[in-house]
């Protein structure tokens, strides 16, 4: 009996195809990533924030250094990894160097002074002090730091306070951990 030539090829071909074919029987994966501490933004509100202090008389200075508190909260909102922020004000110091300059309004022997007010507490934020002394650090809760505050006119010249317009920009900023 006689083999056909052509099936024989193919049970050559198939034996030689099989025999060089391999399997992978293991691998490898690799993986990387970063692991990102959390962040906190100032709220949008407080971004870019006018404090209007309410109007008062010259004679308010009169029998006193101080006139027109307003009361006001800055907020930051944090990822909930994040402790305590801490936000630190700057700004041109008024001729005192413990009060923030009038700088554009057109009173004089006037500033603007600004205190931080946690716990009800009034501290003032000196415009000269370090950074430590311009700062103040809150522990965050339910994602938000919240720093209670307050910003008032002060008398800066005894005797000297004049009419006009005040007009003090003071930079925040925050950092965190």
């Amino acid at each position: 009996m006689k083999t056909p030539l052509f099936v024989l090829s193919l049970l050559v071909a198939a034996t030689t195809i099989t025999g060089t074919t391999q399997a992978a029987t293991t691998g490898s994966l690799r993986f990387t990533g970063n692991i990102e501490g959390g962040t906190c933004n100032l709220d949008p509100f407080d971004v870019s924030r006018l404090i209007e202090l309410p109007p008062v008389k010259v004679s308010d200075f009169n029998s006193s250094n101080s006139a027109g508190l307003r009361t006001f909260n800055l907020t930051a909102n944090c990822d909930a990894d994040i402790r305590n922020v801490t936000f630190t004000f700057n700004g041109t110091p008024a001729s005192s160097g413990q009060y923030f300059a009038n700088i554009g309004g057109t009173a004089t022997g006037v500033a603007t002074a600004i205190q931080s007010r946690i716990g009800g507490v009034a501290s003032n934020i000196p415009a000269n002090g370090n950074a430590a002394d311009r700062g103040r650090t809150i522990p965050t809760s339910a994602g938000k730091a919240v720093l209670p505050m307050g910003a008032e006119y002060r008398k800066i010249v005894i005797g000297s306070v004049t009419k006009g317009t005040l007009s003090t920009t003071i930079s925040v900023t925050i950092t965190y951990n």
